[in-house]
């Protein structure tokens, strides 16, 4: 798992050309730019930004070689003061589904999350029909605390949501 190096944005380009069909159900509609390398080099120089002021962390998590992107990890609007929390979404490669690589990833990266970054609250949100996320969040110990109504713009319909947030075992 790793902050990916903006010279390594064909990687992530593969990985979301590759997985295009299997991750447009549960992601917003995306415009062409999205699929273009200069997109992602902008993207990953942005997510080191975004990490060096403490706002995000958005993980790759590479192949044994590191030839390609087995899923992404994202920690976003990471806040502090009395909150102390943040938003975890994530997708894996199709190829990948089923083998158990997601709940390792988030594992590790909840450990550094809670451990390192200190946080108290992970809250992470999947749509309704999402019955593999739903099975994964429960795994990890994410409780659910409600069900939001047209909550986002998911494969351009508004869908509703079930929210669930995982607090830090030590607090």
């Amino acid at each position: 798992m790793l902050l990916l190096a903006p010279e390594k944005a064909q990687l992530m380009l593969d990985y979301y050309l590759e997985n295009r069909m299997h991750l447009n159900p549960w992601e917003p509609q995306r415009d062409s730019g999205f699929y273009r390398l200069e997109h992602w080099q902008q993207q990953l120089t942005d997510n080191r930004r975004l990490f060096a002021i403490g706002s995000a962390l958005k993980l790759v998590v590479l192949n044994k070689n590191a030839s390609e992107v087995i899923g992404v990890c994202n920690f976003t609007n990471i806040q502090r003061g009395i909150f102390q929390a943040c938003n975890l979404g994530y997708s894996v490669a199709a190829k990948y589904q089923g083998q158990g690589y997601m709940r390792e990833i988030l594992q590790a990266a909840l450990a550094y999350v809670f451990d390192e970054l200190n946080l108290h609250r992970v809250m992470a949100n999947y749509m309704t029909s999402n019955q593999r996320s739903a099975a994964l969040l429960k795994q990890l110990g994410f409780k659910q605390e409600g069900l939001a109504k047209s909550y986002l713009k998911i494969a351009g319909i508004w869908q509703d949501h079930v929210l669930t947030a995982k607090i830090n075992p030590a607090h």
